[in-house]
């Protein structure tokens, strides 16, 4: 499988070994010191020590500090590691709560506050004013498509309210979605994560707004999806459908 770049309006790198561009991709964008924002549980397991082995050229640290339902103590804690390292960009690995971190990881290390007082419904929401570290996603699941999201759903840290940070401005600034990450999935979670891709997308096209442009994408990332879903449950070391199953999140989440 060939890589492919597109944006809409992400920059994305699409493609089996796609994940070994990105210390290259860092260093062109005069970043040296990142910070890796996963979750515990995948910090474990050899997949994140594969990628690493990819980074030569950068002084990398990692916060494993994500599980469950991500919080605003999460976000909180992963901003101070940013500071602690000195980084200058982030690097968000994993499913769709390590990227929900991740993407506002350098908000809270470079505003003032809380991350609840950035939440779209605050009653004096604060604005994202100053600029932010770069930061770029790497999924491992095809489920959420968080990795091309504007948004990042934290919970509040005693009530478990879902809360939503929404702005332009925390988009990836480059997606390397590499089919070859969600390999390990094992096949429960590969067709739960399979049902949410097709989900985003049926909703997406069901809903009564005017927007031809998502229809189109929709149908074209439920029809992708629909066709590999059960292949990569059933055979998780085939290329082409965790290819199409990353590409049907991604277009959902479009």
């Amino acid at each position: 499988m060939t890589i492919s770049r597109f944006a809409f309006p992400t920059p994305i790198h699409f493609g089996a070994g796609a994940r070994k561009g990105v210390a290259a991709h860092l260093l062109e964008q005069g970043c040296k010191r990142p910070l890796i924002v996963t979750d515990r549980a995948l910090a474990q397991l050899p997949i994140l020590a594969e990628f690493k082995s990819h980074l030569g050229g950068l002084q990398v640290a990692v916060f494993d500090g994500v599980f469950g339902n991500p919080s605003c103590a999460q976000v909180m804690a992963g901003a101070a590691a940013f500071k602690a390292h000195a980084a200058d960009c982030v690097i968000g690995f994993g499913g769709g709560a390590a990227l929900d971190v991740a993407k506002v990881v350098g908000v809270m290390a470079t505003h003032e506050g809380d991350v609840l007082e950035y939440v779209w419904d605050h009653p004096q929401v604060r604005p994202i004013v100053n600029e932010l570290p770069y930061f770029i996603a790497l999924p491992t699941t095809s489920g959420t498509g968080s990795e091309v999201g504007r948004s990042s759903v934290v919970s509040e840290n005693d009530t478990h309210h879902k809360r939503t940070v929404f702005s332009a401005k925390i988009l990836a600034r480059a997606v390397f979605a590499d089919p070859e990450l969600t390999f390990a999935l094992p096949p429960a979670i590969t067709a739960a994560t399979g049902m949410d891709a097709l989900t985003h997308n049926i909703e997406s096209y069901l809903s009564p707004a005017y927007h031809p442009l998502c229809d189109g994408i929709a149908l074209e990332g439920l029809r992708v999806g629909a066709r590999a879903l059960v292949t990569a449950v059933k055979v998780p070391h085939n290329l082409q459908a965790r290819a199409d199953m990353m590409m049907s999140s991604l277009m959902g989440a479009v």
